[in-house]
């Protein structure tokens, strides 16, 4: 793992400015080095003493930045939740390999057309009943296998972690 570093979103018009994280990974380039057909969040760190497993998803993006039209788009669909529930087990299978010892945030950084804090929170409780927030409580399990999960806009994760933030690049002002 490396100290925390600037990442890209998959477009290129966003970044996120992980380098005040203790580390920061893109697990993609490693599971598909060792041929791993898992599913993973787009970011790993550490950051005050807690992991947060980052999926970043923006359907606001202009079509010619290479996004499918908005208007197919539709997170709270079975297949769309089924996606972001595996993303957190196989990013999890790698954050557990190496006997973290660390709480464990789940956040869903979302941006859609239609998208708004209800919406968000209604998607938000969507998902969570797919994650093993009550398992972990039957079994009383240390550590938990996930402490909280967030959908969140842009806006949202940078006031959550304004030390971390994700910000629209513009082509002549990149890192």
């Amino acid at each position: 793992m490396r100290m925390g570093e600037i990442y890209w979103e998959e477009n290129r018009y966003y970044q996120i400015d992980l380098r005040n994280a203790k580390w920061s990974l893109e697990l993609q380039p490693l599971y598909r080095e060792y041929d791993l057909f898992l599913a993973d969040v787009d970011w790993i760190c550490e950051f005050n003493g807690e992991i947060l497993l980052i999926e970043y998803k923006n359907a606001k993006l202009p079509f010619e930045k290479g996004y499918r039209a908005a208007e197919n788009f539709n997170p709270s669909s079975d297949e769309s939740v089924a996606k972001i529930v595996r993303k957190f087990f196989d990013s999890f299978f790698y954050i557990t390999s190496y006997q973290r010892k660390r709480p464990v945030k789940y956040i869903y950084i979302l941006e859609w057309p239609k998208g708004d804090i209800v919406s968000r929170k209604m998607l938000q409780d969507k998902i969570a009943k797919f994650l093993p927030f009550r398992f972990q409580q039957q079994e009383k399990l240390s550590p938990l296998l996930i402490e909280d999960f967030r959908v969140v806009s842009i806006a949202e994760w940078n006031a959550m972690y304004s030390d971390m933030p994700i910000l629209r690049c513009d082509d002549d002002k990149v890192e």
